[in-house]
């Protein structure tokens, strides 16, 4: 019964690929800059955050590999299953708290090209893991009900 999550495993993978080659040219970019020195602070803070919540996405990733080997398990409704939503949503959110590090360069950028556009664009990308969280808030609430039922009938005979 492993089929259930072979193909979100495979999905999740192919993210967690793309996360890696984008912090890749990300450290690399950082690392020219820092040695021609041509960058400064706006560039460094938006660089910083993109690679921290790059390494964020990862752990959110590892997490969800939990959680797929508890449904191949057939053991989702546990306290273990409770955990990793758990972590998964303050790991949501602690990525919405380092992606609003981009919104100085990103104001910086928009007062230079004459662009006022851009910071709501980049704003609703920005609060994307935030509304991700609250769904997976919602989804945890749901968990611990469904633990709880699942608690009371394995109590009846």
């Amino acid at each position: 019964m492993k089929i259930k999550t072979t193909l979100l495993k495979l999905v999740t993978a192919v993210i967690d690929l793309i996360f890696l080659m984008f912090g890749f040219i990300l450290s690399t970019l950082l690392f020219l800059s820092i040695r021609r020195h041509t960058i400064f602070g706006l560039q460094l803070m938006m660089i910083l955050s993109f690679l921290i919540g790059c390494l964020l996405i990862l752990v959110i990733s590892y997490y969800l590999y939990k959680i797929f080997f508890l449904i191949d398990k057939h053991n989702f409704f546990s306290i273990t299953a409770l955990h990793s939503v758990r972590m998964i949503r303050y790991l949501f959110i602690a990525v919405f708290v380092v992606l609003l590090g981009i919104m100085p360069f990103v104001y910086y950028l928009a007062d230079q090209g004459d662009a006022p556009g851009l910071i709501l664009i980049v704003g609703a990308v920005i609060f994307l893991p935030l509304a991700i969280a609250a769904f997976v808030s919602a989804m945890e609430q749901i968990l611990v009900n469904s633990i709880k039922m699942k608690d009371e009938n394995d109590l009846t005979i």
